[in-house]
């Protein structure tokens, strides 16, 4: 999904930095999960300090600190072993309707997706001030994200 977001980003000529880019994947996912009840995505989503994190998408593009990605992620072809570009394929409708989230967020600065995560009673706030209860990895759950949102806009 990352590489998608990175995509369509670079169609509409905007700048996404490692930051942005995990919030970004993090609100599709919420809209996808929120619309279908269905997860887009299978990562963990941790709650880190500044706001929703899939660990697998910020070692990945680390190497750009603060500064816009360019570049795309990979993976191991599990057919020939060799290192690709990582996709992911939709239908026309359905890629259509991802570009259409996506650019509900896109355009919103890495700080600006920052504070929309940090919501009050959000997913990420509920996760980050657990008030004792314990959560290993401080993971936010899809279900907490379907409590959250479910009921309320997020912008």
């Amino acid at each position: 999904m990352a590489n998608f977001i990175l995509d369509r980003a670079e169609e509409l000529n905007v700048a996404v930095t490692n930051m942005a880019l995990n919030k970004l994947v993090y609100f599709v996912h919420c809209d996808v999960l929120i619309e279908t009840g269905d997860p887009l995505v299978t990562a963990k989503i941790e709650a880190w300090q500044h706001g929703p994190v899939f660990r697998e998408v910020y070692h990945e593009f680390k190497r750009w600190g603060d500064k816009p990605i360019h570049g795309r992620a990979n993976r191991i072809s599990p057919i020939t072993g060799e290192v690709d570009v990582a996709t992911v394929t939709f239908g026309s409708s359905e890629g259509e309707r991802m570009k259409a989230i996506i650019d509900r967020y896109i355009h919103f600065s890495a700080s600006q997706l920052r504070a929309l995560s940090h919501v009050s009673d959000g997913p990420w706030d509920r996760v980050w001030k657990h008030s004792g209860r314990a959560n290993p990895g401080m993971q936010i759950d899809n279900d907490l994200i379907k409590e959250a949102y479910r009921t309320r806009v997020r912008q």
